[in-house]
């Protein structure tokens, strides 16, 4: 099952919110398909919503990391369940990273100086790892998203390697040694080139590899903690 009917096979309910006006009042805004929480997010008092536009696009990232062609129309169960996996570990590392933060001393907070920088480093290995920029706009556009939802999931997802690099594993810094070694070893996608011409897109690359990593370890310790509920 593909596209949107794998919503169907992975049982997400829905729930649509009426848009205001009633020249609008047939309009879908959006559809929270799963609520959740865990003691870092607040608990069952303060629970965080799934949208099934944000989940699809994420969904269909997954599918096009995956198939260098189209955008990803053809994602299924599988990618939802990566994409849904995903969402909520991102949310959850963000949530302790942002408790991190606040409880640090001011010594050692990073400047919105310093998040911004991560921001856009992890963003640049995000595009690149799906085709570019312009590719992941098209993909959210048919999900009808903008920049500033893009936006919204790429500070989310620096959050998330602050936390990671700060309280489980370093991830971020990476030097020569290490670097030539994944050029050597790994299944990347730059084969076949000079390893001084993609040293740079080589390190995101990486980052990224090892925040997916972490996050899937994350969630695996987290789901007995953890309460998903479909929304009906």
């Amino acid at each position: 099952m593909t596209g949107s009917g794998a919503w169907r096979g992975v049982a997400l309910g829905l729930v649509v919110w009426a848009a205001p006006s009633s020249a609008a009042a047939d309009v879908l805004v959006d559809r929270a398909v799963v609520r959740f929480f865990a003691p870092e997010t607040g608990g069952g008092e303060q629970p965080r919503f799934l949208t099934e536009r944000v989940l699809a696009f994420q969904a269909r990232l997954d599918a096009m990391a995956e198939r260098p062609e189209g955008l990803g129309e053809n994602y299924d169960e599988r990618n939802v369940r990566i994409a849904l996996d995903h969402a909520i570990a991102e949310e959850m590392l963000a949530a302790l990273a942002q408790k991190l933060i606040r409880g640090s001393p001011l010594s050692r907070r990073p400047s919105d100086a310093e998040l911004a920088r991560l921001t856009d480093d992890l963003a640049a290995g995000f595009y690149e790892r799906l085709g570019g920029r312009e590719r992941v706009d098209r993909a959210a556009a048919l999900e009808q998203l903008d920049a500033s939802d893009e936006s919204e999931l790429l500070a989310r997802q620096a959050l998330a390697a602050f936390y990671v690099d700060r309280a489980v594993t370093p991830i971020l810094d990476t030097n020569d040694d290490q670097l030539r070694e994944v050029f050597r070893t790994a299944a990347h996608p730059y084969r076949g080139r000079a390893f001084s011409d993609v040293r740079d897109a080589l390190r995101r690359w990486f980052v990224i590899e090892r925040l997916r990593s972490a996050e899937s370890t994350f969630m695996q310790g987290a789901r007995a903690r953890m309460t998903i509920v479909v929304i009906p």
